[in-house]
């Protein structure tokens, strides 16, 4: 970069799935540790668990790729003091726009990939590659 060239924005990346054993009324911090089991010794998060497990490699392939162009963060859709400032920021940050930035709030759920402050997947982890792609093509100008 030569004199006076800034360097391009970070994109922004996060992950949206529920944490294991998050208890219902139990708040954003409260979460019991260790696995529980229901009646018959059967898991009572075991869809949470494999969630979790299915981020995984897209969660390591976008941190050991993108690190360098891209803040990835983790969150539970039901912390809102964490997620609501996060998009706020993004939106702002990225001009998401008025429409679009209404449209990532209603369609946000639990397993959600947004990125720079709209939804890039929902319902299912999208493969690490197209998101690396997309987050390339971000920064071409």
């Amino acid at each position: 970069m030569g004199a006076g060239e800034t360097q391009p924005l970070k994109a922004s990346v996060i992950l949206v799935r529920e944490w294991e054993q998050q208890m219902s009324s139990s708040g954003c911090c409260g979460r019991i540790e260790g696995d529980m089991l229901g009646a018959g010794g059967a898991r009572v998060f075991a869809e949470r668990r494999a969630i979790m497990e299915a981020m995984g490699p897209l969660y390591r392939a976008l941190k050991q790729t993108a690190g360098g162009i891209a803040e990835v963060m983790v969150v539970d859709p039901r912390n809102l003091i964490s997620l609501l400032p996060r998009l706020l920021r993004d939106f702002w940050r990225y001009r998401t726009g008025f429409g679009a930035a209404l449209a990532t709030l209603r369609d946000l759920s639990p397993q959600t990939v947004v990125v720079n402050g709209r939804i890039f997947a929902r319902g299912c982890w999208p493969d690490p590659e197209a998101v690396l792609r997309h987050l390339k093509c971000l920064r071409e100008p």
